[in-house]
């Protein structure tokens, strides 16, 4: 299987998804956001997080989890044998890096400053995403069970099971519940839910959604549909979904910040305003962008490395995009 195939088990399924090269007209791709190479050393780097000082990702190419200070510079192994497959496997709090070591089906801890990685819980299956808050972390894979979004202590302990659906394929959540993308393309099973943090009912809060990607703010959840091209937005409270842009769709990221929503698709970056209009690509990248974070004063994304076949010819990049 090639390598990029394996960033996200929706492509297996997904042969006729919506391309970059089908959708838009690279050549013309209008480079709103200059942007800056950091490092060409990032490996194949798909998962991207960040604090205020530093970037964080998972290398897959040398399986290692790595930081890199936001204006550039050395990169640091914080520990090996890290395996990830999409965006989503990875978070940061003050003190610690959470992240899915996907090919041991374990959730594990690092010391952000470096020192020995714990264990938070192993043999969950095959893993997708992963958020955290003040006192756990919440994970989903799937696995002979079927779904599962469970959670574990960020100090250890034992792993429960809040949630169940087809293939909960991205996390996010705000403290009082967990918001999921349950989206098995081809199962019938798409939608965005909403769980108590402890488990309980879930709440649909928007139906027939193959939401690649969630994210949230203050008020409102944001999706992109993999298959029709939209990117979406939902209230937290309240069923019932708004298109915010059309052409969102395909494999790729998504993140959100105070005005914008931001989103990946192959090697080009979009952005639309939060309450809807004109998406518009900002900066088109040499391959694919696998992964973004955006800060206050920068866009950074995660960019792969060039293949042939299964093969990596160089080092993917790490590039940072001033507003």
């Amino acid at each position: 299987m090639s390598r990029r195939l394996s960033l996200f088990p929706l492509l297996l399924l997904g042969a006729c998804a919506v391309d970059a090269d089908e959708t838009f007209d690279e050549s013309a791709a209008a480079l709103v956001l200059g942007g800056e190479v950091l490092t060409d050393e990032a490996g194949a780097p798909v998962a991207l997080a960040q604090d205020a000082t530093s970037l964080y990702w998972i290398d897959t190419s040398s399986e290692r989890l790595v930081r890199m200070d936001k204006a550039g510079g050395a990169i640091t192994t914080l520990a090996t044998g890290a395996q990830a497959t999409t965006p989503w496997a990875i978070a940061v709090d003050a003190g610690h890096v959470y992240w899915l070591d996907t090919g041991e089906g374990a959730v594990r801890r690092t010391p952000r400053a470096g020192g020995p990685t714990v264990t938070l819980a192993t043999g969950q299956g095959e893993l997708t995403a992963l958020a955290i808050d003040g006192a756990h972390v919440y994970f989903s894979g799937t696995g002979a069970a079927g779904g599962r979004v469970r959670r574990v202590a960020k100090l250890g302990g034992v792993t429960t099971t809040i949630a169940t659906a087809t293939y909960p394929s991205a996390l996010a959540t705000d403290g009082f519940f967990v918001y999921v993308a349950d989206a098995h393309v081809l199962a019938g099973s798409n939608r965005i839910l909403r769980v108590p943090r402890t488990g309980g009912v879930a709440i649909t809060l928007s139906a027939d959604e193959d939401a690649l990607g969630l994210a949230i703010d203050g008020s409102s959840v944001y999706w992109k549909r993999f298959w029709t091209g939209d990117v979406r937005r939902a209230s937290r409270w309240m069923p019932g979904a708004t298109t915010i842009a059309p052409d969102g769709g395909g494999w790729g990221d998504l993140e959100v910040d105070a005005t914008h929503v931001w989103w990946t698709t192959g090697p080009l970056l979009h952005r639309v305003p939060k309450l809807g209009g004109a998406g518009e690509v900002v900066y088109q990248a040499a391959e694919w962008a696998s992964s973004l974070a955006v800060d206050a004063d920068a866009i950074y994304l995660a960019v792969d490395a060039p293949y042939s076949g299964d093969d990596l010819v160089t080092g993917g990049t790490i590039v940072r995009l001033s507003r």
